[in-house]
């Protein structure tokens, strides 16, 4: 009966957060993102280079876009997907957005099933919906799909890597996601078939764009993150040391550091973990410390732990579990961005809390302590983000240089960066967004946590789900 009404509850809640207390909505055309996929496309289907500022050319023509302000938004995707999105682009933006838009939804639908199949969930209406609860809860999953991110399908062809090696491949279409599949290394099967995915997707981006022009898409990919790297727009541990002060080599240092104490404690972690799905969480949860290129959506990345680590979790991994799923699923930063967002983010990520307890069978009213010590959190953190609010681009974008025709496309977006006031050195933001990272470091510690006790324990087998 407990699970029932806390699944009641968690569905009421999401219910609530999407249809009745959605923030206003940010001038601009549908799934932003999806914008520079589809202008891409455009270029592509004339022979021209996707990847320079001439993007502009065909983004300033798509309905929405405030063509009288220059804001390239450059495309930087691999060049294997330019076939897709030249074949995409021969539709209507609107009807565009409407497939691209029903793609995202099966993909969201794909890692809700692989996540709940990696936890050892028994598929019935009853986890369906508590797991499809749960992902509309979590604030990256949910900021994916509304920007048109090419991340949810990625993710969705990593989890499916846990049963289906092959599927590596296509998660190569974001790389920072497709990173998380480096728990393969664990079997020699999955070592060749982690390798073997990113030499056929490569070969394939060469095919495309020709041997020649593969190192300039490398020169742009690199000028992109550099031209982002300290931005607030940055959920990785250099944006924020810069955030709060440090100077650029400091934090340059710092990320540096973070990224091998995340590497060395995942060597420490995947000998200890028995399963492909323990494997693929732990991965998951640090795979954003190690980052020097993240943003919040790709945050979606923790979903998987969310669900196994809660469920798997005994009463010491718990609270630590589920800490730390409700601070990976809360758009921190949004909270400044959208200060009337606030109650939405209360809603959606206390469904999210209830549903993680509903799908497990020893479901107590007790453990609802730590969802509702995370919510008097993010009210409290949301209270604090309103007294300093982050500017959001293009919107509180001021002029750029006079000479920014004349720039390349990774140097404009810096100049857009900067003229939004996005380089500020703002510690409140920095705060903010480390709590998105603490997050992860929870949930790489429930692993942990739980691996140590199920060594330890004269009963190895987790807690039922």
């Amino acid at each position: 009966m407990i699970r029932r009404l806390l699944l009641a509850l968690g569905v009421a809640a999401v219910l609530a957060g999407v249809l009745f207390t959605r923030p206003h909505a940010t001038p601009g055309p549908a799934m932003r993102d999806f914008e520079a996929y589809y202008a891409a496309g455009t270029l592509w289907q004339h022979r021209e280079w996707p990847y320079g500022a001439r993007i502009w050319t065909a983004e300033c023509k798509v309905a929405g876009v405030d063509a009288s302000r220059y804001e390239v938004l450059p495309f930087v995707g691999p060049p294997a997907l330019l076939p897709a999105f030249a074949a995409l682009a021969y539709l209507p933006f609107d009807r565009a957005v409407l497939l691209w838009r029903a793609l995202l939804i099966c993909a969201m639908a794909a890692i809700v099933i692989a996540a709940l199949r990696l936890a050892g969930v028994p598929f019935s209406p009853f986890t369906l919906l508590a797991g499809a609860t749960a992902a509309i809860g979590f604030g990256p999953v949910t900021s994916a799909l509304a920007l048109g991110q090419i991340a949810l399908p990625a993710f969705a062809f990593a989890a499916i890597a846990a049963w289906l090696p092959s599927s590596t491949l296509l998660a190569w279409m974001q790389p920072n996601v497709a990173l998380a599949n480096l728990w393969q290394f664990a079997t020699r099967k999955g070592a060749l078939a982690f390798a073997g995915g990113l030499a056929v997707f490569g070969a394939a981006c060469a095919a495309v764009v020709g041997p020649a022009q593969i190192s300039e898409y490398f020169r742009a990919l690199q000028a992109h993150g550099a031209a982002e790297k300290y931005s607030a727009i940055q959920i990785t541990p250099a944006a924020i040391a810069y955030g709060f002060g440090a100077p650029e080599s400091l934090a340059a240092a710092i990320a540096v550091a973070a990224a091998l104490a995340a590497i060395a404690a995942w060597f420490a972690l995947l000998p200890r973990l028995a399963d492909t799905a323990a494997r693929f969480a732990a991965t998951c949860a640090l795979l954003p410390l190690a980052m020097p290129f993240f943003h919040e959506h790709d945050l979606l990345v923790l979903f998987v732990p969310a669900i196994v680590l809660t469920l798997r979790a005994d009463a010491r991994a718990w609270p630590l579990a589920v800490a730390g799923a409700m601070l990976g699923a809360t758009d921190w930063l949004g909270l400044a961005q959208r200060p009337d967002g606030l109650l939405q983010t209360l809603l959606l990520v206390g469904g999210l809390g209830a549903a993680l307890i509903a799908l497990r069978r020893d479901a107590h009213a007790r453990m609802l302590a730590i969802p509702a010590g995370a919510l008097f959190a993010i009210a409290v953190a949301g209270l604090f983000a309103q007294a300093h609010p982050v500017p959001v681009w293009p919107d509180a974008m001021s002029s750029l240089p006079a000479n920014v025709g004349s720039m390349d496309a990774a140097a404009v977006w810096h100049a857009e960066q900067a003229a939004t006031g996005l380089f500020a050195r703002n510690g409140a933001w920095a705060f903010l967004r480390l709590l998105s990272l603490s997050g992860c470091a929870l949930l790489a510690s429930a692993a942990w946590v739980n691996s140590k006790s199920i060594v330890d324990s004269r009963n190895p087998s987790p807690v039922p789900v």
